[in-house]
């Protein structure tokens, strides 16, 4: 696998703990998690366009 792909399914992984988190009301800890996650998809998304 590239390293974008790799970079975004862990970003997207990342999210999903930080909405779980939300949902549970921990709030400083699922915020800091939703944000590293957003940074995550964002980077995958410029790897994968410098790739092409």
């Amino acid at each position: 696998m590239k390293t974008g792909n790799i970079l975004l399914i862990t970003g997207l992984v990342v999210v999903a703990a930080g909405a779980v988190l939300s949902m549970l009301k921990i709030e400083p800890w699922a915020d800091y998690t939703l944000v590293v996650g957003a940074v995550a998809v964002v980077l995958s998304g410029s790897l994968r366009m410098r790739g092409k």
